[in-house]
């Protein structure tokens, strides 16, 4: 563990990206469920990463990538499919 930190070193000094913010945005603003998912897949990440155990932390942070972007690419879809539905049902009808 780095005297300074307490976490422990990785090759370039750094800790991998939990995607903690991103998770957490996606579950406000996108899709609840899976944004809920990524975000205990981040925690994961996090608290693997701080006990040094690498390869479980870049699992996790692989999984919660995933997560976080499926739920902003379905929060997109929605949202256009809304707008979409109410222009048609507005103009058309």
């Amino acid at each position: 563990n780095s005297p300074v930190t307490g976490l422990p070193p990785t090759t370039d000094g750094r800790l991998p990206k939990d995607y903690m913010v991103e998770s957490v945005l996606v579950t406000l603003f996108c899709c609840l469920l899976t944004g809920i998912i990524a975000i205990v897949y981040s925690h994961e990440a996090r608290t693997a990463g701080r006990r040094g155990d690498l390869v479980q932390a870049e699992q996790a942070v692989q999984k919660a990538r995933s997560l976080v972007l499926f739920s902003l690419l379905f929060g997109v879809f929605v949202s256009i499919s809304w707008v979409i539905y109410v222009v048609v049902a507005l103009y058309v009808v």
